[in-house]
């Protein structure tokens, strides 16, 4: 056992408290041992957040154009993009530089796209989110674009996914495209953690995400304005531990 690893845990926190900047220096520390990676490592995950919805031309952040070359980006923990109607998350915005840029953010573990246009990456989605499912956890979809069964299938990329939001600003028509009924998930996910949906119209696409996920497992759920509640609830009957439902919008909208 090495005298760090016999330091005690305050000590430790200290030290790592004041490398708080130096990414070198934590890097070392946690390879030092379990206690001291347990304390280094939440400062080196980060959260990017894009937000698109002005209209502007999607642009990578100037500071990270070049931060996927010196091995910086898996740091990052959450990747938010904030799209709108008019201005989706659509492979249109990828330019010939942005793939090798995206594909860096390779330790996501909580994922959240705004209008994430679906039917614009198929049948190559793969070439631009295969490298997420390995680490993301947590999902969320607001106003996502697409077929139940693309929708689905998009959710079915995530190996080890726990929590899913399906967030929609509008209760009016969330129909997608004309469905491809050959198209079948790559996994089902664990899907035992948290469960958020708000305005949500589309029962048919809980009931093949019943069908082709096995069931669904979740022990908390979060409900607004929600039509297929009953197929959750039995689909849920056996692992569910919480269940809000909200008369109001969660999101004060």
């Amino acid at each position: 056992m090495s005298p760090a690893s016999r330091l005690p845990l305050e000590i430790v926190e200290k030290i790592i408290a004041n490398l708080a900047y130096d990414i070198h220096s934590l890097l070392t520390c946690t390879l030092t041992c379990y206690s001291w990676y347990i304390a280094a490592v939440p400062r080196l995950h980060y959260n990017l957040y894009i937000d698109d919805s002005w209209g502007k031309n999607f642009q990578w952040p100037n500071r990270l154009r070049r931060m996927h070359r010196l091995g910086l980006l898996p740091l990052i923990k959450t990747f938010w993009f904030r799209g709108t109607n008019d201005h989706a998350f659509s492979q249109a915005l990828f330019n010939s530089h942005t793939p090798r840029q995206f594909s860096a953010l390779n330790n996501v573990r909580r994922l959240m796209i705004g209008h994430l246009d679906i039917p614009s990456f198929m049948p190559q989605i793969l070439q631009y989110f295969g490298h997420f499912p390995p680490t993301v956890q947590e999902l969320s979809l607001r106003n996502p674009i697409g077929s139940r069964r693309q929708i689905i299938y998009f959710i079915g990329l995530f190996e080890h996914l726990e929590d899913l939001d399906l967030i929609y600003n509008q209760s009016g028509s969330q129909r997608g495209p004309t469905d491809d009924l050959t198209l079948f998930p790559s996994f089902a996910p664990p899907l035992r953690g948290s469960l958020k949906l708000t305005r949500f119209r589309r029962a048919d696409l809980l009931k093949d995400m019943i069908d082709l996920f096995g069931g669904l497992r979740f022990r908390r759920m979060d409900l607004f304005d929600v039509d297929g509640m009953p197929l959750l609830l039995d689909a849920c009957a056996k692992t569910l531990k919480i269940l809000r439902l909200y008369p109001t919008d969660p999101h004060c909208k």
